[in-house]
């Protein structure tokens, strides 16, 4: 598209991402395309959508400029409707975004819309991260041995958590489970009364979020509701998800045995991300770069420790987050106030530390499988990425690799859950 004479760009290129076709009754976006309107600040997005089942759709629209996401919330539909709850299958469905609200003044040459249609298949609150190969590990030369080598891997599709867990949903799950009869509790501790029973959160802890009454577990006033679940050990982090799993019925399948701590992979419940599928989520559809956004971190970007040691680390403010460094430890956000990655995944770098399925093996990526792998088959401590509020920005990199000894617990630490395609 020719620059206006408001200057807001001088190319708009078309750009989709579609809930996947899973099963003929999934919603596939097509011809996606745009043009700003003559004389104003306003763009036109038009798009077909169709859907087997013929299912209403809701259909969200992301702006990028040079594959990066922008803040643009302005949206509104056109005619046909083309944006919010209840869209109706069809050509030709229509947008309008508010560039001057958004973008005032702004120009690149490099702007792209994705447009995603969700016909409520999917669970609330997860996104879609499609099949595909990606290039895993350290490609900048900036990390560590255990980054290396960088390998080709495909990963089968998957939905993930937008966002971590919360305290809100650990005590919802948590008193669910306590009811049915799951769990072992004290004032210090939760356990899994089922199978080999290990810590499951550690309530004695003064960082921990949670507590029990005696009768119920309740979030502590501050820094709990909305803000990621801490002192939850990988038993707990595995736990939940099979609690999540039963919790909603649906005729999911629970993956994990409490008795092993093995995973049924043919299983259809939650469970926790490989090693491999964390990082494909966390690169949100970028090659080669270091955060989940680019190449550079900072404050307004990711809830971290920011240090000038790392020249990638262009934050004007240093040390802890200034928006986030009260109340006491720990120094988490809510989840949710960074912008999201390509894929709508929110704090992939920073916030908390994030459980993965996988034994932890230094040496890994030299024999890894090139297809789904799932870590080594057994080990001492489990794969932890993303950084967290208390790490440099060094951790935040999407390549970097950390452990944690599965028992173990700190404030630091939380997860988040992925699904099976078609689930």
């Amino acid at each position: 598209m020719k620059q206006t004479q408001y200057g807001l760009w001088g190319a708009v290129l078309a750009a989709l991402i579609v809930v996947p076709s899973l099963h003929a009754a999934d919603p596939v976006v097509s011809n996606v395309r745009a043009s700003q309107r003559a004389g104003t600040e306003l763009v036109d997005i038009y798009y077909n959508v169709t859907d087997a089942d013929g299912d209403r759709q809701t259909v969200s629209v992301q702006v990028k400029v040079a594959a990066l996401p922008i803040s643009a919330s302005s949206f509104s539909s056109g005619t046909p409707m083309g944006y919010g709850s209840n869209v109706t299958p069809g050509n030709n469905r229509h947008i309008v975004w508010n560039a001057g609200a958004d973008w005032d003044g702004q120009y690149s040459d490099q702007v792209t819309f994705v447009v995603t249609a969700d016909d409520g298949t999917a669970r609330s609150g997860m996104a879609y991260i499609p099949a595909g190969s990606f290039s895993m590990g350290d490609n900048l030369g900036d990390g560590s041995s255990n980054e290396l080598p960088v390998h080709s891997v495909y990963v089968s599709a998957f939905y993930m958590d937008r966002y971590e867990v919360t305290n809100d949903e650990m005590v919802d799950v948590l008193n669910w489970a306590h009811g049915q009869g799951k769990l072992t509790v004290s004032a210090s501790t939760v356990r899994n009364a089922e199978g080999n029973s290990q810590e499951l959160l550690d309530l004695d802890s003064s960082y921990c979020r949670i507590e029990w009454t005696g009768s119920q577990f309740v979030m502590k006033s501050a820094k709990g509701a909305g803000y990621p679940c801490v002192e939850v050990t990988w038993y707990g982090a595995v736990a939940y998800c099979n609690y999540r799993t039963l919790k909603e019925g649906g005729g999911r399948t629970p993956c994990y045995n409490f008795t092993d701590w093995s995973c049924n992979w043919s299983a259809t419940g939650y469970r926790l991300p490989t090693e491999a599928e964390w990082e494909k989520a966390a690169r949100g559809g970028l090659s080669g770069q270091r955060f989940p956004w680019g190449a550079t971190i900072q404050h307004s970007r990711a809830n971290y420790y920011s240090s000038s040691s790392y020249s990638y680390d262009t934050s004007p403010t240093r040390g802890y987050h200034p928006d986030y460094d009260d109340g006491g430890y720990p120094y988490t956000s809510p989840v949710g106030v960074f912008a999201a990655n390509g894929y709508g995944l929110y704090d992939m770098a920073g916030n908390v530390w994030e459980w993965c399925w996988d034994w932890y093996d230094s040496d890994y990526y030299d024999s890894s499988p090139g297809t789904d792998p799932r870590g080594p088959a057994t080990g001492s401590y489990r794969v932890l990425r993303g950084g967290s509020w208390g790490y440099n920005a060094r951790g935040c990199r999407v390549a970097y690799r950390y452990y944690g000894t599965p028992g173990g617990s700190i404030n630091s630490v939380g997860f988040r859950a992925v699904l099976p395609p078609g689930q």
